[in-house]
C-alpha cells in the first residue's frame, strides 16, 4: 500500500513539474485531450477561453466553471475553415470525457463567432472570467504610436503597468508571412484596484503559421493601422 502510494505521489509530482517547467511552451503546441486534463481549475471558478491556431488546425478551449458542471470544452476546427471537426469535453469533478458534435458550453454560439469573441475580449467583457487584454488595447496603442516596435517579420506591442512602468503586464505579437498569419495576446497579469490578478492561462490567443479566416482578417486589419 505504501508502495502504490509512493508511486502515485511520484507521478503527480512529474506532472505537476512537467507543467511547471513547460511554462509557456504547454500553450504554444498544438493542444491534445492529455493536455486538457491538466488545465487548472481557479479557486473562485472564473471562467477562461483560448484561441490556439497552428499551422492548419484551430483550437478552442473554454474553461466553463459557472454551469452546474464544470467543464473543458475543446473544440476542434481541423482545417481552419470555421467548421467544428470535433468536440471532446473533460469534466473536471467526475474525471469523466465525452466526445461531441458541438460544444455544450453555453457561451459557445458558433465557431466564428467563437473566435472573434476571444479575439476581441468580448467574452471577457460578458462573463464572470479574467479579464485578458484584447484587441482594443492593441488597436489603442498602434493607433497612439507607443511601445511598438518591429520584431522578426513581424510587430510587437507592450502594455506596460502605470504604477510600475518598467513592468509589462500584456504583450501583443502579429505578422504576415507567406500568406500566414502570426497573432499573439498574452496577459502576464491585470489589476482589480490594487490588486494583481494572474491568470492561470497566459495567453488568451496564440496564433503561429495560422491560415484561420478570423486570425487573417484581424492581422489584416492591424497591418491596415500601421499604414495610415
Amino acid at each position: 500500500m505504501r508502495q502504490i502510494k509512493w508511486i502515485s505521489l511520484t507521478v503527480l509530482i512529474i506532472i505537476i513539474s512537467a507543467f511547471t517547467l513547460q511554462g509557456n511552451t504547454f500553450f504554444t503546441s498544438i493542444f491534445t485531450k492529455e493536455k486538457v486534463h491538466l488545465l487548472p481549475v481557479p479557486n473562485d471558478y472564473r471562467n477562461y477561453f483560448f484561441l490556439q491556431s497552428i499551422d492548419d488546425e484551430t483550437h478552442v478551449i473554454v474553461g466553463d466553471f459557472t454551469s452546474t458542471e464544470k467543464f473543458f470544452s475543446q473544440i476542434i476546427d481541423k482545417n481552419s475553415d470555421n467548421t467544428i471537426d470535433a468536440v471532446y469535453e473533460y469534466f473536471t469533478d467526475s474525471k469523466k470525457s465525452k466526445r461531441r458534435r458541438s460544444s455544450s458550453s453555453k457561451f459557445v454560439t458558433g465557431i466564428e463567432d467563437m473566435k472573434m469573441d476571444i479575439i476581441s475580449g468580448k467574452i471577457f467583457r460578458n462573463s464572470y472570467s479574467y479579464k485578458m487584454k484584447s484587441l482594443p488595447v492593441l488597436e489603442y496603442k498602434l493607433k497612439d504610436g507607443t511601445d511598438y516596435f518591429r520584431s522578426g517579420d513581424g510587430h510587437s506591442v507592450k502594455f506596460y503597468d502605470p504604477d510600475e512602468p518598467t513592468t509589462i503586464m500584456s504583450e501583443f505579437y502579429f505578422a504576415k508571412k507567406s500568406g500566414r498569419y502570426d497573432l499573439i495576446f498574452k496577459t502576464n497579469y491585470y489589476k482589480l484596484f490594487k490588486m494583481k490578478i494572474k491568470p492561470p492561462i497566459p495567453f488568451s490567443v496564440y496564433c503561429r503559421n495560422s491560415k484561420d479566416p478570423v486570425v487573417a482578417k484581424t492581422v489584416e486589419s492591424l497591418i491596415k493601422l500601421l499604414i495610415k
